[in-house]
């Protein structure tokens, strides 16, 4: 499902954004490290989702048959680190993604904690933005609603905030039963996008009324992608504004022995 949000801009439910003038493909945080090191847990991922990802990626090339893949984000929660075969792997998803001449393009928050071996081989140089045309793409938590351009002209496309949205819905007996979805989140400024994987979700729940006037989003729901009326969302209750962060075991294990 798209939405067409200008001429130059179109927004996929595969959790993607298309530009088409500049036959660019955009992506957030795609984790392609997650695979082989995932394998070796005793907790791992299955393999559904795993190749449910893969199955958007190549679905959404083969649709739009871009020049350039832009990937916002590290490529795996450590660049710095491989494990068993996944530097391989990482080579082979490359060389499928630079297949026909594609150009392929990392942009991170910080270049210089990015380079590691998870790059290795595959031709990549992370950098911290990247122009397209009129819009500036990056990856950064918090700079997302009021960017600044030089010269001051288009928009950033940013992928490091991971918008969430509680959204209330009737419960059996009429009582609200809030649900958190993640979406895009337009400010007239900038575009937000929500992660590739679903599993990166963000942890803090934008508050429409922080937002400018202008501002537009469109939740994502299964594969639909449909839009939000951010003026009549009511206030998030405030047990629903953040999303616990899962304890590190290393931190807890040295919290239990002090």
């Amino acid at each position: 499902m798209q939405v067409q949000l200008s001429e130059d801009v179109v927004l996929d439910s595969r959790r993607a954004v298309w530009l088409p003038r500049q036959k660019t493909l955009v992506l957030s945080d795609l984790f392609f490290g997650l695979g082989a090191a995932r394998r070796r847990r005793p907790d791992p991922m299955p393999a559904t989702p795993q190749m449910e990802i893969w199955e958007r990626v190549f679905s959404l090339i083969d649709d739009y048959a871009p020049e350039q893949v832009a990937l916002l984000g590290d490529l795996k929660p450590s660049q710095g680190t491989v494990e068993g075969d996944e530097a391989e792997e990482l080579r082979t998803i490359f060389r499928k993604l630079k297949s026909g001449g594609r150009q392929v393009v990392q942009v991170v928050g910080h270049p210089e904690r990015s380079m590691g071996a998870a790059l290795d081989g595959t031709g990549i140089q992370p950098v911290e933005t990247h122009r397209v045309g009129p819009f500036t793409l990056m990856h950064r938590r918090r700079i997302f609603v009021y960017p600044r351009h030089d010269p001051s002209h288009g928009f950033w496309i940013n992928g490091g905030v991971h918008p969430l949205f509680a959204v209330p819905n009737p419960g059996p007996m009429a009582e609200a039963d809030w649900l958190r979805l993640p979406a895009f989140l337009y400010t007239g400024f900038a575009l937000v996008m929500p992660p590739f994987v679903s599993y990166a979700q963000g942890f803090e729940v934008i508050q429409p009324e922080r937002l400018p006037r202008q501002a537009k989003a469109w939740k994502l729901l299964a594969d639909r992608l449909s839009p939000l009326d951010l003026g009549s969302l009511p206030p998030t209750p405030e047990h629903l504004r953040t999303l616990t962060r899962p304890p590190r075991k290393g931190k807890e294990t040295a919290k239990s022995e002090e």
